[in-house]
């Protein structure tokens, strides 16, 4: 079965059941399992069963999110002392038993569900930052936005789940039982991904000789210039610096994305299928274009910085987009853009340092959901004085100069010793 063929894939040799697809595949699965758990759990309306009508949110959101953001660094050093695989597998499996106490424990009380939701955040941010770290030796770089994005996307689908499944929670016992069950498939995906996953290609003793010899060389040839810089060194470089900067305005930006609850479900549909696809055609243009790795991330990058410009010049003089007009349609073509966008930054992080990809995904994640946080206030606050089209005009300029930076020094070939 390793020999049957997937979209004519890249070097004529990826296979719907190849190794590295299959590691891309359990990631996925094993990222569904876990949000549609965290979202679950996370939905005023399961809530309430247990503590009644939960007017404010923000005590065990907020658990959460400090579990996910301070986890991030330790997550990062652990990528560069140990297996990102071994610990990726054990997050899934952690939470699969944590869903078992929030099931049985949650609903003594809202202390138990808020120190339970800061360690379900933590292990989450582990996961996020190990999937990154894992991938070192096992795409090629002219593979990596398929395999990486399509392990991301079970996330947006895990989402979508919870979202669908929180909706549906009728009664304390099915919402229990239900978290059980999630649990169980999470227990259910370990055994599998213990059984089947290994840290390298020639360490698989099952891969076939041609996927061995396919991928192993070029892995190789492609980390070992970077296996000598420092984090520091990385941290330093422009490459990096002009990515955080795109980075901070992929945090910005999705505050002024519209969200309204009848179109939850449509958003998350457009999120868990606009990601993984936008992955898969980077590398089609590598593949069957003249264009370079650097050349298709900022291709992406670039063109929908613009495109989000020309929204923000627009929504200047459209002052109710949550009306029944055009611009409204028109913020679902831009919740497309935007993941194109942020799948090609996801995998930037890597491109620029394969061998410390944990680190440069962590520095990155936590600016990103520190300035989404704020974001809401901020917003909040400029709307009461009436200045949102100057944040607009601020907006449009920000986003034209870190468009020309990143044209400028925005790259996907690896940071070196030598610079």
């Amino acid at each position: 079965m390793d020999q049957v063929k997937f979209l004519g894939c890249i070097y004529g040799g990826c296979t719907i059941l190849n190794k590295r697809f299959t590691l891309s595949l359990l990631m996925c699965i094993g990222f569904t399992i876990m949000f549609s758990g965290i979202n679950l759990t996370q939905r005023n309306r399961c809530l309430s069963l247990s503590h009644g009508e939960i007017d404010d949110p923000f005590i065990h959101l907020s658990s959460f999110l400090i579990g996910y953001i301070i986890i991030q660094l330790p997550a990062a050093w652990v990528t560069l002392k140990f297996s990102p695989l071994i610990w990726f597998g054990r997050s899934i499996f952690a939470h699969a038993i944590l869903l078992f106490a929030v099931a049985l424990l949650g609903s003594f009380g809202y202390v138990f569900l808020v120190v339970l939701k800061f360690f379900e955040g933590a292990l989450s941010g582990i996961a996020f930052i190990v999937c990154h770290a894992a991938w070192k030796n096992w795409t090629p770089a002219a593979e990596r936005s398929t395999l990486l994005t399509f392990a991301l996307a079970g996330g947006y689908l895990g989402d979508f789940f919870g979202l669908v499944m929180s909706i549906f929670c009728a009664s304390l016992p099915f919402w229990m039982f239900v978290c059980c069950i999630i649990g169980i498939f999470g227990i259910i995906w370990w055994l599998v991904w213990e059984r089947t996953v290994y840290e390298t290609p020639n360490k698989h003793p099952t891969i076939s000789n041609e996927e061995l010899n396919q991928i192993h060389p070029l892995i190789q040839d492609e980390i070992r210039p970077t296996e000598g810089v420092s984090c520091k060194e990385i941290i330093l470089s422009i490459p990096f610096l002009v990515l955080v900067a795109v980075n901070i305005l992929r945090a910005w930006n999705l505050r002024f994305l519209m969200y309204r609850k009848e179109d939850m479900i449509i958003t998350s549909f457009i999120r868990f299928t606009s990601f993984p696809l936008s992955g898969y055609l980077a590398d089609v243009l590598v593949r069957k274009t003249s264009l370079t790795i650097t050349n298709v991330r900022k291709l992406f990058v670039i063109g929908v910085t613009l495109l989000e410009a020309v929204f923000f010049f627009t929504s200047m003089y459209h002052d109710h987009l949550n009306n029944a007009n055009w611009l409204y349609w028109v913020s679902f073509l831009m919740q497309i853009l935007y993941h194109v966008a942020i799948s090609a930054v996801c995998v930037n992080a890597v491109d620029i340092a394969p061998s410390h990809a944990g680190v440069t995904a962590a520095i990155m994640n936590i600016i990103f959901h520190i300035i989404v946080s704020f974001g809401f206030k901020i917003e909040f606050y400029l709307h009461e004085r009436d200045w949102t089209r100057l944040v607009d005009f601020i907006s449009i300029v920000g986003h034209l100069i870190v468009g020309v930076l990143y044209g400028i020094y925005g790259t996907a070939d690896p940071i070196t010793v030598k610079g």
